[in-house]
């Protein structure tokens, strides 16, 4: 069959293509082998020996890590890229506490905290209610001042101005009493509606169980010694060189977490103590106020 006119067309426009380049290549071929050649330079040889030269070593700049710095739970949360604390948990106190590395440990973490825990304790009503006396229409409470320890008898209507306190009713009534591991039974129970000036609120008691404020407050003591102090959150007090504050009391478990301040301290140690040996429970259940 023969070929179109159009790809006859293409065919010689290709062969006028080929055609061209290799005229041009062969062009330069020729102009190459009859240009000029560039004389190369003469290598001049040293007549000295070879003595071989040492290359001045590069500057190196060496810096030393700073220590890495203890976390704010405490100095003992102390952690390095290579030496990583070993962590507790403390299931008495129901926190994390740290072994801190043996490397890192500065001379002055071994120093003494200088302060134990000796109790917590909730803290009573200033006023209590601890039995009655009289009849039916004129009863009379038998109350004790906790702050000094004074027990004395009052009746409705008696003003405490010293405490801050109102008595406005006072009545004896047979209530259901639980015994422990017995039945219920009826006994007489003595009530005392006292009205609070500093918290403008009325405050329930009665003579079979103390009430609380529903705050905490605490005993603490130097190492070995019996002589304790009462603190409650937010105390700042000194013992010795060394200054501490109360930063939180728990009573499940009982706990006080306090922070130290002192010269020889780089920077404040935060500590949560245990009671130094155990407490027994006081007899009842603080009961609430309001």
């Amino acid at each position: 069959m023969a070929a179109l006119p159009s790809e006859k067309t293409y065919l010689g426009l290709a062969l006028l293509v080929v055609a061209g380049s290799a005229a041009g290549f062969g062009s330069l071929v020729l102009r190459q082998e009859h240009a000029d050649a560039v004389p190369l330079p003469a290598v001049q040889l040293s007549e000295e020996p070879y003595a071989p030269k040492a290359v001045a070593a590069a500057p190196v700049k060496v810096e030393a890590w700073p220590a890495p710095a203890p976390q704010s739970r405490g100095r003992e949360w102390v952690y390095d890229a290579f030496s990583p604390p070993e962590i507790y948990y403390n299931g008495r106190s129901r926190q994390f506490s740290v072994k801190p590395p043996a490397s890192l440990v500065e001379g002055d973490a071994a120093e003494p905290f200088g302060l134990e825990l000796v109790a917590v304790r909730p803290e009573p009503f200033r006023l209590q209610l601890i039995g009655y006396v009289g009849a039916a229409g004129n009863w009379r409470g038998t109350f004790q001042n906790t702050r000094t320890g004074e027990v004395f008898l009052a009746a409705a209507g008696r003003r405490l101005p010293t405490l801050g306190l109102t008595i406005r009713s006072l009545d004896v009534g047979t209530q259901p009493v639980t015994v422990a591991e017995s039945m219920t039974t009826r006994q007489r129970v003595a009530t005392a509606v006292v009205r609070d000036e500093q918290a403008g609120r009325d405050v329930t008691l009665t003579h079979r169980e103390r009430v609380y404020t529903g705050t905490l407050f605490a005993f603490v003591a130097a190492p070995g010694q019996s002589a304790t102090r009462e603190v409650r959150v937010g105390d700042s007090f000194k013992q010795g060189e060394a200054s501490y504050r109360i930063e939180k009391i728990e009573s499940t478990p009982p706990s006080v977490e306090v922070v130290k301040e002192a010269a020889t301290l780089p920077q404040p140690d935060r500590r949560i103590l245990l009671p130094r040996e155990a407490e027994t429970p006081e007899e009842g259940t603080p009961a609430p106020t309001s």
